[in-house]
């Protein structure tokens, strides 16, 4: 009894021996370290409201060249941009000048047209660098568009686009993405980042003052704009991939096979499949085996020998509604318009995707 007594006391003593020494090994190490923020522990922890998830750099280059060959190569993504072009950019878009609501001017100040008449200057002199349509297009393609404006001496300014690529972050700030913010506010762009088109190092920083930048698809607080094309490049990629398999599905059906049923036992089937490929019948070019079946060939059978064409049985009519799915999820994404309708052929049910 005593010895069981003993036992139970000496646990005790060991097990506040190593509490004790947990407790002051925790304390070392909290005072050794200090606090650090919730992004900096272990564990990937964020703060409250931070969860946002930025697009990588390299994820950014590889999506926008995705894309590009989309729109380069694939009828419908092509037809998409095309309608959009059309609806938005067309032939039909002017730029009027009218007085401000309140303002002194009368609706046929001179003012007004001497505006006009600047704005139309400046469209003819930068007719070779700038429209409408490519404008619009960068957006739509890369997500973004940048246009720089050279003050010239005298009106008009020259203006030049830059390709979003050439906008990257630099060596020393490589989370700034090509665009210097103000620390406390990123909504205030103070330059952007100009890399060298070869090797990538940065050539200068462009005041914001003189950029025209455009951002589709993101939020005001954003640096870098989305592709319109991204709800639509897979459904898009998919539809191709089908087609391919499809294609190859139709080759296969063209196949036809000869099954030849001969009544008897084995003997009588082997010995007619060997006489078939020992037979030869003298063609211009060489002999031809007789077993293959030639196009304007007659089959003479007896009555014991059946002949019966065979063909792969793809179930065409399963994959109609499948493709037909798959441009529907592209023509969602792209706003109402069906990526192989026209305008000219009222296949474009509504606009309003492009408005």
């Amino acid at each position: 009894m005593l010895g069981y007594v003993r036992d139970k006391m000496m646990t005790a003593r060991l097990r506040a021996r190593y509490e004790r020494q947990v407790q002051e090994r925790l304390s070392q190490l909290v005072e050794g370290v200090g606090p650090r923020a919730v992004s900096e522990e272990l564990g990937g922890w964020m703060p409250v409201g931070s969860g946002k998830t930025r697009m990588t750099e390299q994820s950014r280059q590889d999506l926008r060249q995705q894309v590009r060959e989309l729109v380069r190569g694939n009828p419908h993504a092509r037809n998409v941009l095309r309608l959009l072009e059309a609806y938005v950019v067309g032939d039909g878009l002017r730029l009027t000048v009218s007085p401000k609501r309140g303002a002194r001017l009368a609706s046929d100040a001179p003012e007004l047209d001497q505006l006009a008449e600047l704005w139309q200057t400046f469209l003819d002199e930068n007719r070779n660098h700038f429209s409408y349509r490519e404008y619009a297009r960068r957006v739509w393609r890369d997500g973004e568009c940048f246009l720089r404006l050279f003050a010239d001496q005298s009106w008009p300014p020259t203006v030049r686009f830059i390709d979003a690529e050439r906008i990257g972050p630099s060596i020393d700030d490589p989370e700034s993405q090509g665009i210097v913010t103000n620390q406390n506010d990123v909504e205030e762009v103070e330059g952007y980042i100009l890399l060298h088109r070869d090797h990538g190092d940065v050539v200068q920083v462009i005041p914001a003052d003189v950029v025209l930048h455009t951002r589709y698809g993101v939020d005001t607080n954003e640096k870098r704009g989305v592709s319109f094309f991204v709800s639509i490049l897979k459904p898009l990629e998919k539809f191709q991939e089908w087609q391919e398999t499809e294609l190859l599905a139709r080759k296969l059906q063209a196949s036809i096979v000869l099954w030849r049923k001969v009544q008897g036992g084995a003997a009588q089937a082997n010995s007619l499949a060997e006489s078939a490929r020992l037979g030869t019948s003298v063609e211009v070019g060489g002999g031809v085996r007789q077993e293959r079946v030639r196009p304007g060939t007659i089959l003479t059978t007896s009555a014991g020998t059946e002949m019966q064409y065979l063909q792969p049985n793809t179930n065409y009519g399963d994959a109609v509604p499948l493709g037909r799915m798959m441009l529907l999820c592209a023509t969602g994404g792209g706003g109402n318009f069906e990526p192989g309708g026209s305008a000219a052929s009222g296949e474009v049910g509504s606009a309003s995707g492009g408005r």
